[in-house]
């Protein structure tokens, strides 16, 4: 028998891949034996074990079946380190640094449910576990993620297009030649500054019909995007359209994830997550070269930015379909 040298194996190990069945689901491999489901926001791992020599044949193979859920919990945990939550940060990232992240992820390990238990003819046991990651778990790591996103929140983003548009008013006003011609250029400046501030508190986009949905769907297959936690739809412009801060409160307080993730668009629109009636958006491209983040354009901006802007957004699902 031909035997791998171990510096090889701990190799293939490192290396995270997916492979996609046909059942709509997106799965990706982590570790040496873990398996992210993040159409079921799930992670399973697989561990085996034997009992020790010597021991009653009648209760060796329940020592076995032990021994293989302590293989698998320490498998599952090694799995939960590798799930991503930005496009440059892991859990084990959160863990490190946050007692709260370690905690729930330890916790939700431990609490991790038997999907399979075999008695092998070998006398060995193998065991697979799987363990949510909705609940505790994205709790605490949203909490973390998203108050940090809060202290960095960039105001001069959120100016910019009014400065901009004010800054282009203030060009097609010609130099005064005296007083009086300089005050009315002023108050015809101001009353054009007026204008602007009145439709940017207001929406400059009327409702589309039948865009009261259920649900959304965007396919962003043929692009370089990858699953996270945290993916975000933007503005072709950077603003970010979903999730945004104003809403990061109800994600935290649901501990479901942002977003589910598919390889089959017909399987997303008919799941129960985004209902009966869900949106459809086809997205380009991601935003400036980040692959958990996506870029809206055109009608499809404007569409989600209304139902953001409307508070539409809050209690429906997300789904992202992806290759």
């Amino acid at each position: 028998m031909k035997i791998t040298p171990l510096p090889l194996i701990m190799l293939i190990c490192l290396f995270t891949f997916t492979t996609q069945a046909k059942d709509g689901h997106y799965t990706e491999y982590v570790g040496a034996s873990g398996k992210i489901d993040w159409t079921n926001a799930s992670v399973s791992a697989i561990g085996y074990g034997v009992a020790a020599a010597g021991k009653n044949p009648k209760v060796a193979p329940l020592l076995a079946c032990r021994a293989a859920i302590v293989d698998a919990q320490r498998n599952l945990l090694e799995s939960f380190y590798g799930v991503r939550v930005t496009a440059t940060t892991l859990v084990s990232n959160y863990m490190l640094t946050s007692d709260e992240v370690k905690s729930s992820v330890e916790g939700t390990v431990k609490g991790a449910i038997i999907k399979s238990r075999i008695n092998r003819v070998d006398g060995s046991c193998k065991v697979e576990l799987q363990a949510p990651l909705r609940g505790k778990a994205a709790n605490s790591i949203y909490k973390n993620l998203y108050n940090a996103q809060a202290s960095n929140f960039n105001f001069k983003m959120f100016f910019s297009d009014f400065i901009s548009t004010a800054h282009a008013a203030s060009l097609t006003i010609p130099l005064a030649d005296n007083k009086k011609e300089l005050q009315q250029q002023i108050d015809l400046l101001n009353q054009r500054v007026l204008t602007i501030e009145e439709l940017l508190q207001s929406s400059t986009i009327t409702e589309p019909k039948n865009l009261e949905i259920s649900g959304i769907v965007i396919d962003v297959r043929g692009s370089l995007f990858i699953p996270s936690l945290d993916p975000k739809i933007r503005k072709s412009s950077g603003e970010i359209l979903y999730p945004s801060v104003k809403n990061a409160s109800q994600i935290i307080d649901r501990g479901q994830l942002v977003s589910l993730f598919s390889n089959d668009v017909n399987f997303a629109l008919e799941h129960p997550l985004v209902g009966d009636n869900p949106l459809l958006i086809k997205a380009q491209k991601t935003w400036s070269n980040n692959p958990t983040e996506i870029a809206l354009s055109g009608v499809d901006a404007e569409k989600m930015g209304y139902l953001v802007d409307n508070n539409k957004i809050e209690n429906i699902g997300v789904i992202i379909v992806l290759e």
